[in-house]
């Protein structure tokens, strides 16, 4: 298809992006099937695909939807060292864009798009426009300092200072030119990693933004397309709390009840605050029926009792309580 684009005036017939949206999950349930069909509501031309990371076994897609399936191993195979044990699959986010794109690689552009992400989107518009702009990258810059990141020792030692930046990709939308670019970087990193050349092994919010920048491609923030005001880490919100978004709008994490829970527990960190008066944490747990956060509170309490416990114990004289660890 093609839309017509006016330059300096002249009309000018431009061909639309073939794209294709990725949504991206690790679980099966209820939930994640709402979510899969609303952002299906938000797409036209465009052709959606669920990429399961289904490493457990246990992430059962129905038969009848498009679904793209990948186990760790497979990327073992390619040459593509995780850097870290745990959760490699999201540390390297970017793996399942490599993964799906190998398969197809017809498309212009590549959404990841997160099961907990909501949005109001118009896709064709949004693609067109990204086009139009000659974007390689759109993401959200995440603010704050750099090297007060958890995660910024895993940049030394291969990123300039000056070249550190993050960027929030829980939308990320990428040109096929970058989709490459950041593959074959990956693996030549892989290659000096498993030599010893390479000590640390970067996190994706920050490899994607800084070698897309590196190799001279387009950046672009998402907020120059979407609304943003609610997207971010943290705080999560209710399912059905957005079912009224504004136009262009995106909200992050959006979660059921019981993840809704879990997650706003994690977050706070400190679940004694839950006590005090007027306490907005415990204002978001108290507006749901004890019995759906009961449990999930008293474990918070008694790992966070433990916590404090073994600080105490550590410590050599009365005066350094104050300075007892508040990590959850």
């Amino acid at each position: 298809m093609i839309y017509i684009q006016t330059i300096s005036g002249n009309p000018t017939v431009v061909r639309e992006p073939r794209y294709a949206v990725l949504f991206r999950t690790h679980v099966w349930d209820s939930f994640v099937e709402r979510q899969f069909l609303r952002l299906r509501s938000m797409i036209g031309n465009g052709d959606l695909f669920i990429v399961a990371n289904n490493t457990s076994g246990e992430c059962h897609i129905p038969e009848d939807l498009p679904c793209v399936a990948f186990h760790e191993s497979d990327f073992r195979r390619q040459g593509l060292e995780f850097g870290v044990g745990g959760n490699p699959m999201w540390y390297n986010v970017d793996y399942a864009l490599y993964f799906f794109a190998d398969k197809y690689d017809q498309y212009d552009y590549y959404v990841l798009f997160e099961y907990d992400v909501r949005g109001n989107i118009d896709f064709d518009r949004l693609m067109n426009d990204i086009h139009r702009d000659g974007s390689d990258l759109v993401g959200l810059t995440s603010g704050g300092m750099f090297d007060k990141w958890h995660f910024y020792k895993s940049c030394m030692g291969l990123y300039k200072e000056m070249d550190l930046t993050k960027t929030f990709l829980q939308i990320g939308i990428f040109s096929r030119r970058n989709v490459g670019l950041l593959h074959r970087r990956r693996l030549v990193l892989s290659e000096q990693f498993r030599a010893g050349i390479l000590k640390n092994w970067p996190h994706c919010e920050a490899f994607i933004p800084i070698e897309t920048k590196l190799a001279g491609h387009r950046v672009t923030e998402l907020s120059n397309y979407l609304n943003v005001r609610r997207y971010s880490h943290e705080p999560a919100y209710l399912e059905e709390d957005t079912e009224n978004l504004e136009e262009n709008e995106v909200v992050h994490p959006v979660l059921d009840r019981k993840r809704y829970i879990l997650s706003t527990i994690r977050y706070e960190g400190r679940p004694e605050k839950f006590f005090l008066p007027g306490s907005s944490f415990g204002k978001r747990l108290r507006r749901l029926p004890v019995r759906d956060y009961f449990l999930p509170l008293i474990k918070a309490l008694w790992c966070r009792s433990r916590t404090l416990a073994t600080g105490l114990l550590g410590k050599v004289s009365f005066f350094s309580l104050t300075k007892t660890r508040e990590e959850f």
